[in-house]
């Protein structure tokens, strides 16, 4: 899914490398539902680097650690975002609006692993962003922030 999305991934023996390169990808449209919990982090990056969706075979975001549906769509409304619920399976954007993030970005995780992690990236756009109960990622990943730290992020905790 990432190298059509303009992000290259090689898996070397001693980890991963990520790199951006052109795109063309005008429109991505993807059923999840084989892999939901990759959903958050695949729209976060598709509007991050403004390309419309629609991600279907969401049937069981909102019953997760909290309706992921709805928190992707109250947090991208913070960055004047519009994510449309088609269903409860279905979430799209027509990538009209361009994102607003300022420098006080507050991200909200609603106890969910999966918000941290997904938002965290936006950090390469913004500069700057705020987690809310960032140690929620220790449930999957709980060296999330000292990996991110490792190739070059500056994290500090308030």
């Amino acid at each position: 899914m990432y190298n059509t999305l303009g992000v290259e991934v090689k898996f070397t023996n001693s980890g991963i490398q990520l790199k951006s390169k052109p795109t063309t990808c005008n429109y991505f449209e993807f059923d999840f539902v084989n892999c939901p919990d990759l959903a958050q982090t695949i729209a976060v990056t598709l509007v991050a680097k403004n390309i419309p969706f629609r991600l279907t075979g969401l049937d069981n975001l909102s019953i997760k650690e909290t309706d992921r549906i709805q928190a992707l769509i109250t947090e991208f409304q913070k960055m004047g975002i519009t994510i449309k619920k088609e269903s409860n399976s279905c979430i799209s954007w027509i990538g009209n609006e361009t994102m607003q993030i300022s420098n006080d970005l507050v991200i909200e995780t609603y106890h969910d692993h999966r918000m941290a992690l997904a938002f965290a990236p936006l950090v390469i756009k913004t500069k700057r962003i705020k987690i809310i109960d960032p140690y929620v990622v220790s449930k999957s990943y709980p060296s999330y922030w000292d990996d991110l730290r490792e190739v070059g992020f500056e994290i500090t905790e308030e």
